[in-house]
C-alpha cells in the first residue's frame, strides 16, 4: 500500500499552491466565461455546464514499484457552474479599481463549481473510487476606493481524491479546505497611502475516519502597508502570521502525529506597471517556521521572496516568467521549502479560440522527517540523509477552448505532474513505498455557457 507521504501530503501541497496555471489534477475544471447575462447596469450572471471525457494515466498516483503498480482509466467529469458579479477574478484577486466613485458600494464575485468524476474500468476498485467535488469562490470589497474599505474572501472546496487502491474500497483522501480572510484597508488623504489588516482562518478535514492527522485549523492576522508611488505601482510592506493547530495531535499515544507550530512572514517590495506593457513584482522577506513540541525536528529560518514579470503585448496576450522560494507546513515532516520557477502565457485569436500554457519546475525539500521507529511506524527510510526528502517536481498544463456563437465551446486540456526523487520508505510487514510518480490527465470537452 502506498503513503500518506508519497501521495497525499504531495497532492495536497501541490494542489494548493504549486501549480503552473490551475489544472485538472487539484480543482473542479470550467471553461472561460461567455459574454453573460446582465442583471442590473454592473453585475453579470455566468452560467455553465461542460462534459469532459478523457484518461487518466496513473489513477493512485504510483511507480512501477509500488505494490499495484501504476494504473491507468478512461474518465467522465460532467461540471456546472454558476458564477455572478461585477468584477472578474484573476489569480485569485478581485479587480477592484482603488479609485473611489459614489455610485460604487460593493464590488464582488461569487462563483460555485460542481463536477463529478467517474472512471470507467473493469476493476471495481477504480469504479468505486469517490467522484463528487465542489469549489466555492466568493470575494467582496465593501466601500471600494473610500477611507475606510472592508474585504471578505472565501474559498471553500470539498474534494474527491483517491487512496491507493490495494487499502480497499470505500477508502479514500476526500477532504474539506477552507480558507477565510476578513479585514479593511485604510486610506488617510488622497489614497496614496494605505493601511490594511486581515484576519486568517483555514480548515483543512480528511473525511476517512483513518486519516486523522493530517486534519488541522489554522488561525492568524496579516498586514500590509502600501505606498503609491505612481498610478499603477506601489511599495508595499507585509507581515503575515499564522499558528497550525492539528486536531488529533498528541505524541504520548500516536507515534505518526504532526507537530502543532507557528509561522511568521515578513516582506518588502514593489508591485506595478513598470512600463507600457509591463508589470512587476519583486518581494523579498524573511520567514519561521518554529516547531516548539518537536524536540528532534528542525524549525525553518531563512530568505522568502520572488519576482513575477509579465508581458502584455496586446489586450488578448500575456505572457508570464517567475522565480520564488516560499515555505509551508508539511503533512509529513515538519514543513517544506521551495524553490520554483514558473513561465506560461495565453493568447486570444481574433476568431475567439481561448489558449493558455504554463510549465513549473520545483526544487522541493522535506524537512525534520518522523525518526524510524520513534515517531511514525515507518521502519525505515532511503536517500533521506538527516531526515530530510529531496523532490524534484514538474508541472505542465495546457488547453485550448473554441467558441461557436454565443453559447457553444469545444475545448481540450493536458495536465502532467510529475515527481522525481529517489526517497523510499520501508514499512512494518515488508511494505515498500517508493516515492515519486508520473501522471497525466487529457480530456476533450463540450460545454454550453454564458
Amino acid at each position: 500500500m502506498g503513503t500518506i507521504c508519497a501521495a497525499l501530503c504531495f497532492r495536497v501541497a501541490h494542489a494548493a499552491g504549486s501549480n503552473a496555471t490551475g489544472n485538472l489534477i487539484g480543482s473542479v475544471p470550467r471553461t472561460e466565461d461567455g459574454a453573460g447575462i446582465k442583471l442590473g447596469p454592473r453585475s453579470t450572471f455566468h452560467p455553465g455546464f461542460a462534459l469532459m471525457v478523457g484518461g487518466d494515466s496513473n489513477v493512485f498516483w504510483n511507480r512501477k514499484g509500488d505494490h499495484g503498480g501504476v494504473r491507468p482509466a478512461a474518465l467522465v467529469m460532467p461540471v456546472a457552474w454558476l458564477g455572478i458579479g461585477n468584477r472578474d477574478v484573476r489569480d485569485g484577486v478581485l479587480q477592484s479599481e482603488v479609485e473611489a466613485q459614489q455610485d460604487r458600494k460593493i464590488d464582488y464575485n461569487i462563483r460555485l463549481t460542481a463536477g463529478y468524476r467517474a472512471f470507467m474500468a473493469r476493476a471495481e476498485e477504480i469504479r468505486r473510487l469517490p467522484r463528487f467535488s465542489v469549489d466555492l469562490n466568493a470575494h467582496f470589497v465593501i466601500a471600494p476606493g473610500r477611507r475606510f474599505s472592508f474585504n471578505f474572501t472565501e474559498f471553500f472546496s470539498r474534494f474527491a481524491d483517491p487512496r491507493n487502491y490495494d487499502a480497499g474500497v470505500g477508502y479514500n483522501y476526500n477532504r474539506i479546505d477552507h480558507r477565510l480572510s476578513l479585514g479593511f484597508i485604510y486610506r488617510p488623504g488622497g489614497g496614496r497611502f494605505s493601511i490594511g489588516a486581515n484576519y486568517l482562518n483555514e480548515v483543512l478535514y480528511f473525511e476517512a475516519p483513518d486519516v486523522y492527522s493530517g486534519d488541522r485549523y489554522i488561525h492568524g492576522a496579516a498586514t500590509e502597508v502600501k505606498w503609491r508611488i505612481a498610478p499603477r505601482s506601489a511599495i508595499l510592506v507585509n507581515y503575515s502570521f499564522a499558528h497550525t493547530y492539528y486536531f488529533s495531535c498528541n505524541a504520548n499515544t500516536d507515534p505518526d502525529c504532526n507537530e502543532d507550530n507557528n509561522a511568521h512572514r515578513v516582506y518588502l517590495g514593489f508591485r506595478g506597471q513598470i512600463a507600457k506593457r509591463w508589470t512587476l513584482d519583486a518581494m523579498a522577506g524573511y520567514g519561521a517556521g518554529l516547531y516548539y513540541d518537536d524536540e528532534n525536528g528542525p524549525n525553518f529560518r531563512g530568505f522568502i521572496g520572488g519576482v513575477r514579470a509579465a508581458y502584455f503585448p496586446t489586450l488578448r496576450t500575456q505572457f508570464f516568467a517567475q522565480i520564488d522560494r516560499q515555505f509551508s507546513d508539511s503533512l509529513f515532516g515538519n514543513y517544506f521549502h521551495d524553490i520554483a520557477g514558473r513561465i506560461g502565457g495565453l493568447h486570444t485569436f481574433r476568431w475567439k479560440m481561448y489558449a493558455e500554457l504554463g510549465f513549473s519546475v520545483v526544487g522541493r525539500r522535506y524537512a525534520g522527517l518522523p525518526i524510524p521507529g520513534r515517531e511514525t511506524r515507518i521502519e525505515s527510510y532511503e536517500n533521506a540523509p538527516g531526515f530530510v526528502r529531496s523532490d524534484t517536481l514538474f508541472a505542465l498544463s495546457a488547453r485550448v477552448e473554441q467558441p461557436f456563437g454565443r453559447l457553444f465551446v469545444v475545448g481540450a486540456r493536458y495536465d502532467m505532474i510529475v515527481d522525481r526523487t529517489d526517497f523510499i520508505a520501508h514499512y512494518t510487514g515488508g511494505l515498500t513505498d517508493f516515492g515519486g510518480f508520473a501522471k497525466h490527465v487529457a480530456m476533450v470537452l463540450g460545454a454550453v455557457r454564458f
